[in-house]
């Protein structure tokens, strides 16, 4: 049976499972798990009755509270070590995520379930153009795995890149621009500059095709609201 917390730090009288929901009521469940008084928040209550929002909650909580982490702290230090530590890793590894989350944004997506407060939305195009630049400019070897394959947030991943491409290696400022590019017979030399060819090769006919389909499901970029990454020192 679930107990609230009462504002003294008491416990009340039982209240109904549906009501869990309220802060408090979270922030005592992990407080009984952090102590070693209940082994896990799931033997408590179900997962399907954890929203995401609520998983981000008990993180950012367990950050704030007992680590006296703020939001940049947590992002530089958060792992999946803390995880374990704090008894948060079985919620964040069950944790289902949207469709267009592909597998490595899945603690981009953490932070911003725990700091919705600094995002209008969930930063996808921020976040893939980062990864994108990290190794076109060569700080990082390879993408991540499963970050072109493994569904639509693979798949968004792969037109966000293509477009960022376009517009900063291409010289692309319209969609006219980006489709006389990659139709013409630059298309696959271009794409082998932007490391971007066998992502072409193994989802798609032909360059058109990548275009028309990028250019319909993730459109022209605001490059004014994405993380210019600048050249490797060689």
């Amino acid at each position: 049976m679930l107990l609230k917390k009462s504002e003294g730090g008491g416990r009340g009288q039982p209240m109904p499972l549906q009501d869990f929901m309220d802060k408090r009521d979270l922030c005592y469940l992990y407080d009984a798990v952090y102590s070693g008084r209940s082994s896990s928040i799931l033997h408590e209550v179900s997962r399907n009755m954890l929203s995401n929002s609520d998983i981000g909650f008990l993180c950012r909580y367990a950050c704030e509270y007992y680590l006296h982490w703020g939001p940049e702290e947590t992002i530089q230090r958060f792992s999946g070590t803390v995880l374990r530590i704090m008894k948060l890793d079985n919620l964040v590894e069950d944790m289902a995520v949207p469709p267009e989350i592909s597998p490595p944004e899945k603690k981009i997506y953490l932070y911003f379930l725990m700091y919705q407060e600094y995002f209008k939305k969930y930063p996808k195009e921020l976040f893939v153009t980062a990864i994108y630049q990290s190794v076109f400019k060569g700080y990082r070897k390879e993408f991540p795995r499963c970050f072109f394959s493994g569904g639509y947030g693979a798949e968004q991943n792969a037109r966000i890149c293509l477009m960022y491409a376009l517009q900063t290696i291409g010289g692309c400022h319209t969609a006219r621009d980006c489709t006389r590019l990659m139709s013409s017979r630059q298309a696959v030399p271009f794409l082998r500059k932007a490391k971007l060819y066998h992502v072409m090769k193994r989802r798609y006919r032909s360059p058109e095709l990548y275009l028309r389909d990028a250019l319909m499901m993730a459109g022209m970029l605001n490059l004014g609201e994405l993380i210019q990454i600048p050249e490797k020192n060689t």
